[in-house]
């Protein structure tokens, strides 16, 4: 699954099974993302890239899969609906939000039980300005380099450094 050239979502050409039910799960399109759905227990199934894809920036791993987040990984016995691997679990806390999602170490798809896509941007937003704490510092670090100098002979220099 994928986007064509002309940027439209493709459809996987193999059912999914529901990690938690067994359920055949139905393809269901979200933003520019198309995820399985479990129309039994309503949990959705992300292939990588696509809780970003589907929701956004406050669903971006990068946003809640961090050390202040906990982060706890423990063996799970879901088996992963793309790979049939055992998912691992991983637990996600951050200012009083609290979640625990499935996540497969082999392909690396996210399994989310119903109302935990909710859960997962709420500890994004409160996330936010740690974030942003982060990026200004390191454009203040950016902005005390200065310009590069890309002066005659510079690339030179620093080839010669490695040269025995």
């Amino acid at each position: 699954m994928g986007k064509t050239a002309v940027g439209r979502v493709e459809r996987r050409k193999t059912d999914r099974s529901c990690p938690h039910d067994k359920t055949l799960m139905r393809q269901v399109t979200a933003g520019e993302a198309v995820l399985d759905v479990c129309g039994k227990c309503g949990g959705q199934f992300f292939d990588t890239g696509e809780m970003f894809a589907a929701f956004g920036m406050k669903a971006d791993p990068s946003y809640w899969d961090r050390p202040e987040t906990g982060g706890a990984v423990k063996d799970g016995t879901r088996h992963c609906p793309e790979c049939e691997t055992h998912m691992l679990v991983q637990d996600v806390a951050y200012g009083g939000e609290q979640v625990e999602i499935d996540r497969c170490g082999h392909c690396m798809g996210v399994w989310l039980d119903k109302n935990e896509i909710e859960k997962i941007m709420r500890i994004s937003e409160k996330m936010a300005p740690v974030l942003e704490a982060e990026r200004k510092k390191a454009q203040e670090e950016l902005d005390k380099m200065g310009e590069p100098d890309f002066a005659p002979g510079l690339i030179a220099k620093f080839v010669k450094m490695f040269k025995r």
